[in-house]
Formats: C-alpha cells, sequence, structure tokens
C-alpha cells in the first residue's frame, strides 16, 4: 500500500571523481598560498651591501659617524669587520662587540681588518641596507657577508660570514675526531677532510 519513490540509480550516486578533484585543486592551491606567504614573509627582512670606495676611505681614515653604534666583529685583538649601525639598530649576537669609536680602538680595529685579511682578501668598505634598499649603517670587512637580515619593527640586525678563526691554520675548514688526556695537549686524534 505504501509506495515508495525510488529515483533512478544514475540519479542517486554522486560522482566521486569529481569531488576528490575538486578537494584536491582546493588543497592545492592551499598549500600553495601558504608556500607564497612564507616565502614572502622570509625573504621580506633580508638586506644587502653595496661596495663603495668612499665607505672604504672613510673606515681607513677613521671617520666617525657620530651617534652611530659601532660593532667588531670576533675579538679585538683579532677583528674580522667593523660595522658603524644608524642610532637605534643593534646587533645582538656575541660574536659582535659593541665599542666606542672615539676612543683609540676604531684605529687599531681598522688597521687590524685592513692590514691582516681574511682568506688574503682586500677589506672593502660598503653600505648596509634593509630590504628595502634603505641605508641602515657602514661595513668593513675582508669576509663576505652570506645573510644579512634586518627587522624594521625590533631594529636588530643579524650578520653571518664565513668563520675564518675556525680554520685550521691555512688548510681550511676541516672535521675531525680526537681523544686526550691531561695537559699539554697529548692525545690521538683522527682527522678526516682537508
Amino acid at each position: 500500500m505504501c509506495e515508495s519513490i525510488v529515483k533512478p540509480r544514475s540519479q542517486r550516486i554522486s560522482r566521486p571523481g569529481k569531488v576528490a578533484e575538486s578537494l584536491k585543486t582546493a588543497v592545492a592551491l592551499i598549500c600553495l598560498g601558504v608556500s607564497l606567504f612564507c616565502f614572502g614573509c622570509s625573504g621580506a627582512n633580508y638586506g644587502s651591501l653595496k661596495n663603495s670606495r668612499d665607505v672604504t676611505q672613510d673606515f681607513e681614515t677613521y671617520h666617525v659617524w657620530p651617534e652611530y653604534r659601532y660593532y667588531y666583529l670576533n675579538q679585538e685583538n683579532n677583528p674580522y669587520a667593523v660595522v658603524a649601525l644608524q642610532p637605534g639598530y643593534i646587533i645582538s649576537d656575541n660574536r659582535w662587540v659593541e665599542f666606542d669609536p672615539r676612543t683609540d680602538k676604531l684605529e687599531k680595529v681598522v688597521d687590524l681588518v685592513k692590514d691582516f685579511p681574511a682568506n688574503y682578501a682586500h677589506a672593502y668598505g660598503a653600505y648596509l641596507k634593509d630590504s628595502m634598499g634603505n641605508q641602515i649603517g657602514y661595513w668593513y670587512s675582508s669576509l663576505q657577508i652570506r645573510t644579512l637580515k634586518v627587522d624594521n619593527e625590533t631594529k636588530k640586525v643579524s650578520i653571518y660570514t664565513d668563520s675564518p678563526w675556525l680554520q685550521d691554520d691555512d688548510r681550511g675548514f676541516g672535521t675531525g675526531v680526537g681523544i686526550g688526556i691531561g695537559t699539554g695537549g697529548s692525545g690521538i686524534g683522527i682527522r678526516i677532510g682537508r
């Protein structure tokens, strides 16, 4: 007595292939959007150098930019770079030591960077620029910058270079394993690499 209305089979079954294809497309577009957003954010704070003979000359004549913060890389008696940053900008890496350029340290550090260059290169001066191309300071070194990050909100600058102070004399960087006992450097070691 009860009649049921039954739809034809072609109307009852949805097309799972089209739904899955649409879902895959949506997921791919979301992943692409997130990747582009992350890439844009990560590249947004990378700065650069612009070499300058004027900056080189300014450092080599011990010019002091008033109100700038000065840093040297490594140790005072073995520096590899000197940086002068505009007011407000800081380097918060313990390999960089802030110093007062109005003392004899500026002359000492600049002379050591110039007279004892890393990797037999010549020391050069350059403008430090943020990701927008704005000048934020000055650079003097024989090292190349691997990465320069500038956070314009916090005004923190991160400078990554080669690490010549970790080199083994003139042979470059190397890996090794060693075992030692006592004082005076006695022990057994194995060196792998250069």
